[in-house]
């Protein structure tokens, strides 16, 4: 399977790492999306992002742990990387974003989304190297910042653990998919959203292989009560995300608004 067709820039980090653009990624990962208060996550944005309303004065927040296998690099094993396209050592990562549209001229439920644009507010990222953090603060302005996390992609399905200490611990488990009726193997192109500068920066990622979508049934999860707090969520899950062999390409950012 071939790269998405596209220019290819790159970028060193402060770490001495040169990057590719769109950089390449395989991974692991599993998630679940929670309810929250609408008005708790609205104080978390910057316009022109409103928080994605699910019903009257609730919007939702998606806890997501990332395994990665591989981080830019040659995409056939059996080639030989030079220094400069090497990439990083995998890492561990866990997401907390807020789904959020862009231009939208109301509040209210569904029809939040006429002729506006959808993504995520990317508010925490924890991870385990300093590289990686580097790399989504530099090129991105990714909120990463270097956590003890653990994930194991197991039989029964991915779990994750995080450390933050504070009142800002993890526990997710997302299990495995029974069945393949539950997968979609398909591209799913994405919007992220961050702060860099000053500027609301967004960036598209594209996302390929399969992919299980649908009810939370025995996952798992408990949130320390800080970050419990500062989301304004529940321990619910409304739905699940699990894909154990995905591949991604992460494009470079624009900004497009004051923060």
């Amino acid at each position: 399977m071939q790269s998405p067709p596209g220019d290819r820039s790159r970028v060193t980090l402060s770490t001495g790492h040169e990057i590719a653009l769109p950089l390449e990624l395989s991974l692991a990962v599993g998630g679940v999306i929670v309810p929250a208060r609408r008005r708790r996550l609205e104080a978390l944005l910057p316009a022109p992002l409103s928080s994605l309303a699910i019903a009257p004065g609730v919007g939702c927040v998606a806890l997501v742990g990332i395994q990665y296998h591989r981080v830019g690099g040659p995409s056939d094993e059996t080639a030989t990387a030079t220094t400069a396209d090497a990439g990083l050592e995998p890492y561990d990562e866990f997401a907390v974003i807020v789904p959020a549209v862009r231009g939208g001229r109301t509040t209210v439920p569904l029809a939040q989304l006429t002729d506006a644009e959808l993504g995520g507010y990317v508010h925490w990222l924890p991870v385990t190297t300093e590289p990686s953090v580097a790399l989504g603060r530099e090129i991105w302005g990714y909120p990463k910042e270097r956590i003890p996390i653990t994930i194991t992609d197991g039989p029964r399905g991915i779990r994750t653990v995080v450390d933050g200490g504070d009142g800002k611990q993890v526990r997710l488990e997302v299990t495995r998919p029974r069945t393949r009726k539950t997968t979609i193997d398909r591209d799913w192109a994405l919007w992220s959203y961050t702060t860099m500068n000053g500027d609301v920066v967004r960036t598209q990622a594209l996302l390929r292989g399969d992919l299980a979508v649908g009810t939370p049934l025995s996952t798992t999860l408990e949130l320390g009560p800080e970050l419990q707090t500062e989301l304004g969520c529940w321990n619910r899950p409304l739905a699940r995300l699990y894909g154990s062999r995905v591949r991604a390409w992460l494009f470079d950012g624009e900004a497009v608004a004051e923060a």
